[in-house]
């Protein structure tokens, strides 16, 4: 007997692992666009590389990706 509906993750017609997996996605998506953009206006402010440069790049696309997560999350 094949039961799809283990640990009730189709509730309602819906697939929730799928929309866990989409919050995943575009937040992954989220993440490296910020980064990208984080780190063109430090090179625009004259901030040279090194770890702090880093640090900041990685905790705003972070904390990005998180605040995307949490949207898609309440969406969803």
């Amino acid at each position: 007997m094949n039961n799809t509906n283990t640990n009730n993750l189709n509730m309602g017609g819906l697939n929730m692992g799928s929309l866990n997996m989409s919050s995943i996605v575009i937040s992954t998506i989220a993440y490296f666009i910020a980064a990208y953009y984080i780190k063109r206006h430090l090179e625009e402010m004259g901030i040279p590389k090194g770890m702090t440069r880093g640090m900041v790049v990685f905790i705003g696309a972070a904390a990005i990706s998180y605040g995307v997560a949490y949207l898609v999350g309440l969406v969803t």
